[in-house]
């Protein structure tokens, strides 16, 4: 059965990895535009005042428009990947030019001397990435679990928000119900879940 689960979502990832890459960089700007504005209008992110984000890989929704925009009026933090601890440890920013370099699979993430470390405690919502979600708010992230472990953590209080493009978001997703964790809503370019 898990063995089943874990060949079915390496297909799908595989088919919607490819997808995402061929889209054109116009393309992607344009849906990344559409998605944080849906995203902005929500009132749980207006009403947000510490906002977990992410940078994005290539193929990825893109919202730092969103966040430079925003960054005086609210407090973003970002991931950091303990591969010791096989952990998301979380840090606040205040420039996303200054403050990052490349990490682990090519991540761009915080440099923990220049940024500060956050209590999860503290994180009002979570903006997710994945490479599939489905219509039941279950998320297929890239296979290391670092998500799935760090959104276990978190206070049921904050809110996970998943954001896509449009075909990553299946009617069904294969799962590990003790190891996937769901999120709370799913943002694409023209609709919420």
């Amino acid at each position: 059965m898990l063995l089943a689960v874990s060949d079915e979502k390496k297909e799908i990832r595989k088919k919607l990895l490819a997808k995402l890459l061929s889209l054109t960089r116009e393309e992607l700007k344009r849906r990344s535009q559409n998605v944080e504005k849906r995203l902005s209008s929500l009132p749980i992110y207006k009403n947000a005042k510490l906002v977990m984000v992410y940078y994005p890989l290539k193929g990825e929704v893109d919202i730092l428009q969103m966040v430079r925009k925003d960054l005086g009026l609210k407090r973003f933090c970002f991931p950091f990947m303990d591969l010791v601890k096989k952990e998301l440890e979380v840090y606040e920013v205040n420039s996303l030019e200054d403050d990052f370099s490349v990490g682990p699979f090519g991540v761009m993430q915080p440099l923990p001397d220049k940024t500060k470390k956050v209590d999860i405690e503290e994180i009002n919502m979570v903006i997710v990435p994945g490479v599939a979600f489905d219509r039941k708010l279950n998320r297929l992230g890239r296979g290391a679990g670092f998500y799935d472990r760090f959104l276990k953590r978190l206070n049921p209080s904050c809110k996970k928000v998943g954001i896509a493009f449009e075909p990553q978001v299946l009617d069904d997703l294969p799962i590990h119900p003790s190891l996937d964790q769901k999120v709370d809503i799913v943002v694409s370019e023209n609709f919420c879940l």
